[in-house]
């Protein structure tokens, strides 16, 4: 539990019109005016939507507020939400005390940037400034509607209030924590790997929705927000209809083996393309990125590599594997647990020669590759023949 006791200005509360304010459970409003070097710098963030980017317009017109002298700053900012357990004020001190006991559901959940401002700025001014604050307690179980809907004046992206409501918790569950470490799922996170990066890639293979040759994902290069639609929809759908159908959380048993395939694919581009060009230069195929000397490194597991290469040209090939996936009992799975890797190493130049083929005929123009569904059909089909053909020659067939 957390208890800030601090001075407080004009404090009133605004009890809910549709309830009583003494009834358990009836959301109440307080608000007050705090003078900036006496607000405690210690209100716990988690609660809050997006982390804070303090070098955004918005961000700038808020410091260039603070420091004028005009006395007008408590009312030209909106001021700090908080969430309480409860709230009270001292009258003859003028003295207002919080109490947070979930930082789950307590703490900052609008006004993030003025208050980091705040906090950076209020020991350079002398001049008494005010900002108003306003707590609300018993918002426990609306939290993330109040969230979503305090925070307006910047477009707070779904996959923010997603991850208030915990929806990618399934997710994080069964990724490497290597990955999950480093990956943004709020806005404004400082990770080098986005949750929509992760989502398109697990897209690529949701035999639920892309089941056969007719049906490819290619909104996992094309649009990578509507994969967080769709995920946050598949939890939806789940819960309302009390079923466990997210083909996201199915992908558990085979997620890691994906994202490793994606890495093996970025990696080994290079060596495949030699294999299929008997030596040929990747380095001087137009779109790639290269510089002698130069390191880059991988999208997953950030390891270096010496090639920048498009997603266009990586993602249809492992959207190919998909072909190899089945779903039993409620979870998806390799095809007669097949080797993906071994299948990758077999076919690698082969898929590389069928996406060059194609990549040429294209201008070389990674985006319209990444966009051709022909393309995505091409190497779906391509694999999947590779899998029949060797399961009938396990059976003794000759091909």
């Amino acid at each position: 539990m957390q208890k800030f006791k601090f001075d407080a200005k004009c404090f009133r509360m605004l009890p809910n019109p549709y309830g009583d304010a003494e009834i358990v459970g009836s959301p109440v409003t307080y608000e007050a005016y705090v003078e900036i070097q006496k607000l405690p710098d210690n209100f716990p963030m988690k609660t809050n939507p997006r982390e804070q980017n303090l070098n955004t317009k918005v961000s700038k017109t808020i410091r260039e507020s603070i420091n004028t002298l005009d006395e007008t700053f408590h009312i030209k900012n909106r001021g700090i939400v908080l969430s309480a357990k409860s709230v009270s004020y001292d009258q003859k001190a003028k003295k207002m005390t919080i109490v947070m006991d979930d930082e789950e559901v307590h703490g900052n959940i609008d006004g993030g940037h003025t208050y980091k401002i705040i906090l950076e700025e209020r020991d350079r001014i002398e001049k008494e400034q005010y900002v108003k604050v306003e707590v609300i307690v018993n918002a426990e179980l609306f939290f993330t509607e109040l969230a979503a809907a305090r925070n307006t004046s910047v477009q707070v992206q779904d996959r923010t209030i997603a991850e208030l409501e915990k929806k990618f918790n399934p997710i994080k569950a069964f990724l490497p924590q290597i990955i999950c470490d480093n990956i943004a799922f709020k806005q404004n996170e400082t990770k080098r790997i986005s949750v929509e990066t992760i989502l398109s890639i697990l897209t690529c293979f949701d035999i639920s929705k892309y089941n056969n040759i007719d049906n490819q994902p290619v909104i996992a290069y094309t649009k990578k927000s509507a994969c967080i639609n769709t995920y946050i929809k598949y939890c939806d759908e789940d819960k309302k209809n009390g079923r466990k159908d997210n083909p996201y959380i199915k992908m558990a048993p085979i997620a890691e083996t994906i994202l490793q395939l994606y890495e093996k694919i970025e990696r080994n581009y290079p060596k495949y393309y030699k294999a299929a060009y008997q030596g040929g230069k990747f380095g001087a195929v137009k779109g790639i990125g290269y510089k002698a000397g130069k390191k880059f490194h991988t999208e997953l597991y950030d390891e270096e590599i010496d090639y920048s290469i498009p997603k266009g040209l990586i993602l249809p090939i492992l959207s190919s594997f998909r072909s190899l996936v089945i779903e039993k009992d409620g979870k998806y799975k390799w095809r007669d647990e097949v080797d993906v890797f071994a299948y990758l190493d077999r076919y690698g130049a082969q898929l590389i020669k069928y996406t060059m083929e194609r990549y040429r005929t294209l201008s070389s123009n990674p985006n319209a590759l990444g966009k051709d569904t022909g393309q995505w059909r091409e190497l779906y089909s391509f694999m999947f023949s590779q899998y029949k053909d060797e399961l009938l020659k396990q059976q003794g067939f000759e091909i």
